[in-house]
Formats: structure tokens, C-alpha cells, sequence
């Protein structure tokens, strides 16, 4: 099995991601079309499709018009029948090549904040293994409508569309669930020295200091992955 990723930052990767691949025996390439990569794979050369997370909005093709290209090549995965998992940004550029519309959220959603599985996710042979509440680690300032097609399966207080499902194959978190210690402070490192603190804003050293949530996370995370392996 083989596991391609779209990385969209020098700090957003596959963090668990990685590690539970290499013990499930995938091997993984990247693309990075921020870098004007021109290593998109065959269709035929992958397994599996995630897109990591990012600064950039993904309605913002004409200041990164590689986004037009990676949101192509989605469509395209799509259609062949790929799983595909999309995370952050990736989430919403999955929204966007399933023609919903992205744009600025009410207000950032930065820090770590529970999400509330309904009960679409209580039906569905995935997102069933998650409990009802989960604290996890949001870092984005845009939000999307929800594709034609897809199942939301979760929201939070400030984003209603947390999670979705598009039909058998197409998998949507808003939230950070790959995260690791190390990979949360990276991120907290790079991103966090200017945030404009409000109610659904954290203070970087409160995230900081709430990063052992990602411990249970990321065995969630695994379990969530393990599951994908047998649809």
C-alpha cells in the first residue's frame, strides 16, 4: 500500500500519520505544490490520498494558483476512487473540489476545543469509534459549507462543519487529529507568537500546556485509520 500527501507548510506533516503508516507497512511520497512541485504521482502509482493542513485560504487561486492544480488532481482522485482524507485545509479543499464554498469563519478557532459527534456518527461504521465529545486541536480561521453528497458528522461551538463523509471513499476533519506532542509545539512555535486572543482563541502557552491531549488523540487517530483499512 501506498500513501500519497499534499503538505502544504514546512511544519504541517504527516506527524502520527507517519509512524502509523510505517508500522502498517505503506510506504508514503509527498507532493508540495506550495513549492511549485511538479511530482503529482499517477493515479495509478497510490492508495491513499491525504492533504495536510496549511496557511493559505483554499479559495485563493489567484494568489497560489497551484491550488487550482491540487484541487484537480482531488477531483480527480475522487472520481478514481481513492481514499481520500483531508485535514485542516485539506478538509477544505476536499469541500471546494466537491464545488462547496470556503471562506472566513465567524472567528479564528485556535487551541484546543471539543467537538460533538452527532448522530450521523453514531450510524456510520467510522466515525462510530469516536465518542460523543472529543477535545481536540483546532488552528483555522475559514470554515465551509457542506458538499452535495456529503454526511456531517460533527461541529463545535464556533464551526458547525467539523467533519464530514462523502460517499465511501472521501473523509473530511476540520480538526488536528494527527498531531503529536512534538508536532503541536512546532506548530505552536511557528504560528503562535501573534494570536489575537478572544473566546475561541487560546493563549499559546495554554495550548502549550494542553498538549497531552494529543496522547489520546492520536490513539483515537489509529483506531479511526485502522478501521479505513477494511472499506
Amino acid at each position: 500500500m501506498h500513501l500519497h500527501y499534499f503538505q502544504h507548510d514546512d511544519y504541517e506533516d504527516l506527524a502520527y500519520i507517519r509512524e502509523w503508516a510505517q508500522n502498517k507497512g505503506f510506504t508514503t511520497s509527498c507532493t508540495r505544490l506550495d513549492r511549485a512541485d511538479p511530482k503529482l504521482p499517477s493515479h495509478g502509482d497510490y492508495d491513499w490520498l491525504i492533504i495536510l493542513g496549511g496557511a493559505v485560504g483554499a479559495y485563493e487561486e489567484t494568489l497560489y494558483p497551484w491550488l487550482i492544480e491540487e484541487k484537480k488532481f482531488i477531483r480527480e482522485a475522487i472520481r478514481e476512487g481513492k481514499l481520500v482524507l483531508g485535514i485542516c485545509l485539506g478538509s477544505q479543499l476536499i469541500a471546494s473540489s466537491l464545488g462547496a464554498d470556503v471562506y472566513p469563519n465567524s472567528a479564528p478557532e485556535i487551541g484546543y476545543f471539543p467537538v460533538y459527534f452527532n448522530q450521523n456518527a453514531k450510524q456510520d461504521d467510522l466515525y462510530s469509534l469516536l465518542p460523543d465529545e472529543l477535545t481536540v486541536m483546532h488552528w483555522h480561521n475559514d470554515t465551509f459549507n457542506l458538499p452535495e453528497g456529503a454526511v456531517c458528522m460533527a461541529s463545535s461551538a464556533r464551526t458547525r462543519n467539523q467533519a464530514f463523509r462523502w460517499g465511501k471513499n472521501v473523509f473530511a476533519l476540520q480538526f488536528h487529529f494527527e498531531l503529536t506532542e512534538m508536532s503541536a509545539n512546532t506548530l505552536i512555535d511557528k504560528s503562535g507568537k501573534n494570536l489575537q486572543i478572544s473566546e475561541s482563541v487560546q493563549p499559546a502557552e495554554v495550548i502549550r500546556s494542553k498538549n497531552y491531549v494529543t496522547l489520546e488523540n492520536n490513539r483515537l487517530f489509529g483506531q479511526f485509520l485502522d478501521k479505513l483499512l477494511t472499506i
